[in-house]
């Protein structure tokens, strides 16, 4: 499904910073980053920003921090009729679009922006709060049809003790149900595809974060365990009211009943090295595994996930910001594992075998993932810490992700999917900037057919140099090879009798706080 509970993708794009709560930012703002605190935005705006947010002062008594945001963009694509009935004008409106811009699938840009809304909401003091975030990826009373699954909800809901002060050290404990995103490609959020790098865990348990601070030197360690709430009963039929869960048909699993997946566990440790905020390298391991037997029956093996990476940041004032890593996904009869796992927004075994290993592979295969962005203010870069954001700018960004599989299916195996583009932004008055993107994107390098090209250009409006509102008129214009296929239907699956629109437009408003 394309808009789902398990990502927030477009948190959006414009926020750069939703402190999860201000004591624990204020304990580890001089660590390296693992991650994307739950709260925290995939996409940050259209005109590359200062990051925003705030860092409220720490409190001995209780008080409540509370933050939101909202997209809600109008996106349609205007094309020609084939062949028009009389009274039926000769154009044609789509509202959504049909583009290849399926969030499961790895050509997925996130260039044509989705409805976001999120309320997130701490109280508590500097030892001890709790975070509930609530979220929706529509407003009922414009959508086309209600979706329950489109109604989050309680996303995310957790405590955390802070002991940063008794022991005199960076060290915190989360214990909750809440995301896992490591591997943020840009340096306040998750880079311009808004997917981080390494995976994303979806999970109810615990996550503990040290830290040593030293003069010109920082290191963090986070280590967390969890599983989900539930699993989908045997027999679930998946269906758009239900995220189409995977519960596997009744009876006896065979090639006819398959399986479904299993309850599922994530055990992940995490390690970060900053030098003088200048450079930072981190190291990551997460293995998801499922040894359930109700979903393991008979001669089914149990499954597992496993992701092993490392990636290098450097931050530099007048030089910009780059990020480079790598990451190599295993996966072991990944059939049983559930989505508290998700690879490139791949949901847990089943979408990792449908977007990339292949129904053949029995769920056995790899992926080596590499990907790099760099970004770069140009009035920064000429006036150094005299540029406050709040005069003219002109910022570059370059971005790209590969990923090459290995399978036992001959259709995926030695597979590699690119996606390559880069941005300009002038923001010429306080109020307008604008900006233009292009995107390039192939689900299969040897297959060039498969192919397209995405190009952007904004009209970027808001009140202030630095306000925290946005208003875009973007067109996209696409331009596709001869065998690109858009998805249709529910739950979408290619069609290729769907012909893709080329002209799409995006209205849009943005408020965050």
């Amino acid at each position: 499904m394309r808009r789902d509970f398990v990502t927030p993708f477009i948190l959006a794009a414009l926020l750069a910073s939703l402190p999860d709560h201000a004591s624990a930012q204020a304990a580890t703002k001089k660590l390296p980053r693992l991650a994307l605190s739950p709260g925290d935005p995939l996409v940050r705006s259209a005109p590359p920003a200062t990051a925003f947010g705030r860092d409220p002062a720490e409190s001995k008594d209780y008080v409540l921090d509370f933050h939101g945001f909202v997209l809600l963009p109008l996106n349609f694509a205007i094309l020609e009729r084939d062949d028009p009935e009389p009274g039926q004008s000769s154009t044609a409106i789509h509202s959504p679009p049909l583009i290849p811009q399926d969030l499961r699938q790895f050509e997925w840009t996130g260039v044509i922006p989705d409805p976001w809304i999120q309320l997130n909401l701490s109280y508590g003091n500097a030892t001890i709060y709790g975070t509930a975030i609530i979220a929706a990826t529509t407003a009922s009373e414009a959508a086309g049809i209600f979706d329950p699954t489109e109604q989050l909800n309680l996303s995310d809901a957790f405590l955390t003790v802070n002991l940063s002060q008794p022991l005199k050290t960076p060290f915190s404990v989360k214990v909750g149900a809440f995301t896992g995103r490591y591997g943020p490609m840009g340096q306040y959020d998750a880079g311009r595809y808004g997917t981080p790098l390494m995976a994303r865990t979806n999970t109810v348990g615990v996550t503990t974060t040290a830290g040593v601070e030293l003069p010109n030197l920082s290191l963090v360690f986070e280590h967390g365990i969890g599983g989900s709430l539930g699993r989908p009963p045997r027999g679930t039929l998946g269906a758009a009211w239900n995220g189409f869960a995977d519960g596997g048909a009744v009876g006896t699993p065979s090639a006819d009943a398959p399986n479904g997946v299993g309850s599922t566990f994530v055990n992940q440790l995490h390690a970060g090295l900053d030098y003088a905020k200048l450079a930072q390298l981190t190291l990551h391991y997460v293995s998801a595994w499922s040894q359930d037997e109700q979903a393991s029956v008979g001669l089914i093996p149990d499954g597992s996930i496993r992701v092993l990476g490392a990636s290098g940041r450097l931050t530099l004032s007048r030089g910009g910001h780059l990020y480079v890593g790598a990451a190599r996904t295993d996966a072991n009869n990944a059939a049983t594992v559930s989505g508290v796992i998700e690879v490139l927004n791949a949901r847990g075994g089943p979408e990792l075998i449908r977007e990339y290993l292949g129904p053949d592979s029995g769920g056995d295969g790899a992926l080596t993932t590499i990907g790099a962005q760099y970004d770069l203010s140009v009035a920064r870069m000429l006036y150094g810490d005299f540029f406050t954001g709040k005069s003219p700018d002109v910022r570059l960004s370059l971005f790209g992700v590969s990923t090459s599989v290995t399978s036992d299916d001959p259709a995926y195996d030695e597979v590699t999917k690119l996606k390559l583009g880069a941005e300009v932004t002038y923001s010429a008055l306080s109020w307008f900037a604008l900006s233009a993107r292009v995107d390039h994107a192939t689900p299969d390098t040897d297959e060039s057919e498969q192919a397209f090209q995405i190009i952007s250009p904004r009209l970027l409006f808001h009140t202030n140099w630095l306000s925290r509102d946005e208003f875009t008129l973007q067109y996209s214009r696409f331009v596709y090879g001869d065998d690109v296929v858009v998805r249709t239907g529910s739950p979408p699956t290619d069609d290729p009798t769907a012909r893709p629109d080329q002209d799409v437009f995006s209205l849009s408003g943005t408020f965050w706080w």
